[in-house]
């Protein structure tokens, strides 16, 4: 197994050696990374939280498009450009991919944050220090502080290990996305996606699918709603009469299904009627109005309060407590089959729009507010026991946080003291979780795989990448079949395939629309064509001296029929017993296949031994140099050959740019190869190491031609 272990290095290392020089010598590649140049910033801005797809291109206007980003997407600001549009462009820098990238985006689906000129606050810093909030966290508290100096930042160090949290998060069903979200937002872990269909799994209904591992850990990280809108996810969501009031609420409601609606609420409106649902549920009465928008919509067409659903006509769930699919239920039905049980606790049956929205509201403060969920961001992300959410939507608090702040007036908001508890864990990453960004599919996998006429072994499975194929003599081609799982990928290797005598490897490669690859291979094996036997002819007895006297017990004539024979064994391999070697072994064969195809007679038998005699493990590759012994029933050494596979000069079983270097140098009469080293060198066999040579070896490894070993 040592030699193996070798062999496979130097294979890795020719490899890369070779790909080197064919790049270098080749193309011609310079590149600059870009460098953040923090005194060059003139000011921050994000993309529109509404936005989706937005160009960021390599010039104003018509440039090549870089990329494409969405709502919440950050940036820093070098220049702002104007351009004979209504509106002008932005010189920005950003991270794409972990690398830090230049280019422009347009203003006018943009919001610019003036560059802050931040002068130390002692008594702040220390305060963040006493907090113990990591260095991540600091500079874009101390831009809010700057802005708002009343506002306090309390360091929830929950003890939760960061990596535990996105594990958690990651349960199938529990963080969800809508299906029309880019895919880079949409997990393809087993599961959740059909890689032979290309469709997603639907886990909640309205077409919800579960989020990729990139947008929980960026939904997930506090670090990336540290602003003055994303922060209130963060704001303890307790009813406080001193913030709270109903013009604040029907700034929250205003344009909604709730503004100046004729719904009867028993005497209320909306407005006044969340106010009480506050005060009798000791919740945030902003909380409940965005709450009600997240879930039943800014229009009001969820099915939870229209009151018409089949079954469950006159109740109502505004809150959507309990709706989730299970038990062969959606969950409209299930959050409805909720409503109409009796709870005098919290109001139910909720048969009316006063109760649901007031009882609904007790509900809430019961099983979340009051019980330590107290955040719109611990509402949807529960560290204690993970699964007590609120919400499935892994971005609903940063959507319920920008309806939150708009309850505020601004003058509220900046004399108030507002307090936020914002999560630190364990074992953070160094900087935040960027959201994932790109729509193109990374679905590589084959639909359908076959070859015209032949049965492939194993059966084509989607998920199977290896098969193998055997065929007789005569066929000379075979033609392969594929299609992608993915409309939008590629796929190379189909069509005709000429075959060689022996193994032929056909890989068949599937290039996503994200450019990430998949290869599948088939391995056909062409049979040697079938001689008809010749006639046996008398054999001299092999003499005592262990057969190495004359020809070594075989015919006389070095062996070269072809087929040699003797009263020891028999074999299909070229036998030359002048130079006391043999051939016509394909390159990568295992010792156990040579060996398998000896026919052994009067009690003799075979081994392969290494060139420094030790015995070759019987799944070695076969390598110029090894010997072929023949021992006799009583372990005396009937025969010995050295074996050799032109083109392998340097010993190792393949054929690879290190024999290409060997065969150069030779030529160049740098160094010379000897003894079998030397025939494995002279791939022409006419006694030589010269450019005919040279040439079949590149020709080799460039796969226009192989190397025969007859």
């Amino acid at each position: 197994m040592e030699k193996n272990y070798r062999n496979v290095a130097k294979k890795i290392t020719a490899v890369v050696l070779m790909m080197v020089i064919i790049i270098c010598t080749q193309f011609g590649y310079t590149g600059a990374i870009e460098a953040k140049a923090d005194d060059d910033i003139i000011a921050t801005g994000y993309v529109n939280y509404d936005v989706t797809d937005l160009r960021i291109r390599t010039a104003p206007v018509n440039g090549s498009i870089i990329t494409k980003v969405n709502g919440g997407f950050k940036f820093d600001i070098y220049e702002e450009v104007s351009t004979s549009a209504t509106y002008s462009w932005y010189n920005i820098g950003f991270y794409l991919d972990g690398e830090y990238t230049r280019g422009y985006i347009t203003s006018q689906y943009t919001t610019k944050d003036k560059k802050s000129d931040y002068k130390p606050d002692n008594n702040f810093e220390d305060y963040l220090t006493a907090q113990d909030f990591p260095e991540s966290y600091k500079e874009s508290l101390r831009q809010l502080h700057e802005k708002y100096p009343l506002w306090v930042f309390v360091a929830d160090h929950n003890g939760r290990d960061w990596d535990t949290m996105v594990n958690a998060q990651n349960v199938i069903g529990r963080s969800l996305i809508y299906s029309s979200a880019d895919s880079s937002w949409k997990s393809t872990a087993e599961g959740c996606y059909n890689w032979e269909t290309g469709e997603y799994t639907i886990l909640d209904s309205g077409g919800w699918v579960q989020a990729s591992e990139g947008l929980v850990k960026y939904a997930l990280d506090p670090r990336n709603f540290l602003d003055d809108t994303y922060i209130f996810m963060f704001e303890s969501l307790s009813y406080d009469s001193s913030v709270h009031n109903t013009d604040g609420v029907r700034n929250i409601i205003s344009g909604t299904f709730m503004e100046d609606s004729g719904h009867d609420l028993d005497g209320y409106d909306y407005a006044t009627l969340l106010m009480y649902a506050g005060e009798v549920s000791k919740v945030s009465p902003y909380h409940l109005a965005t709450r009600i928008i997240q879930e039943q919509g800014a229009n009001g067409i969820g099915n939870q309060i229209s009151g018409n659903v089949s079954g469950y006509r006159g109740y109502y769930n505004y809150y959507s407590q309990n709706a989730y699919a299970s038990g062969g239920l959606s969950a409209v039905q299930n959050g409805l089959r909720y409503a109409m049980q009796t709870d005098d606790s919290n109001m139910r049956p909720w048969n009316t729009r006063y109760k649901a929205v007031v009882g609904g509201a007790i509900n809430l403060g019961k099983w979340y507010i009051n019980r330590g969920q107290d955040t719109i961001y611990y509402e949807k992300f529960d560290i204690k026991n993970f699964s007590h959410q609120y919400m499935t939507n892994v971005l609903a608090p940063r959507s319920e946080a920008t309806r939150a702040k708009k309850a505020y007036s601004t003058s509220t908001l900046n004399n108030t003291t507002f307090k936020f508890s914002i999560p630190v864990y364990d074992n953070m990453p160094s900087s935040r979780c960027i959201i994932p960004d790109g729509n193109q599919s990374s679905n590589n996998w084959l639909r359908g795989l076959s070859v015209d006429g032949y049965s492939l072994t194993p059966t084509f499975s989607s998920d199977t990448t290896d098969y193998s194929l055997i065929v007789e003599n005569e066929v000379k081609s075979i033609d392969v079949s594929a299609s992608a799982a993915d409309t939008n990928a590629s796929v190379s290797g189909r069509g005709s395939h000429r075959l060689s005598v022996g193994n032929n490897t056909i890989n068949i490669v599937v290039t996503a629309e994200d450019g990430g690859t998949r290869t599948y291979t088939i391995n056909v094996v062409r049979k040697e064509a079938v001689n008809p036997e010749p006639s046996p002819e008398p054999v001299k007895p092999a003499p005592d001296n262990g057969g190495n006297s004359g020809n070594g017990g075989n015919s006389g004539n070095g062996g070269n029929s072809g087929n040699t024979e003797s009263d020891g064994f028999k074999t299909g391999l070229l036998i030359d017993n002048d130079k006391k070697i043999v051939t016509r072994i394909g390159v990568g064969s295992s010792v156990q296949s040579i060996l398998d195809g000896i026919t052994y007679t009067n009690g003799c038998y075979g081994k392969l031994l290494n060139s420094d005699n030790s015995e070759c493990s019987s799944d070695d590759t076969v390598a110029t140099g090894d010997k072929l012994t023949i021992y006799r029933k009583d372990g005396s050494v009937y025969a010995q050959y050295d074996i050799v596979i032109y083109g392998d000069v340097n010993g190792d079983g393949v054929i690879d740019l290190v024999d290409f270097v060997a065969i150069k140098r030779a030529i160049l009469n740098v160094s010379q190869p000897e003894g079998v080293h030397f025939e494995a060198a002279d791939i022409i066999h006419d006694g030589s190491i010269d450019l005919m040579d040279f040439v079949a070896i590149k020709r080799h490894i460039l796969g226009v031609s192989f190397i025969q070993q007859d």
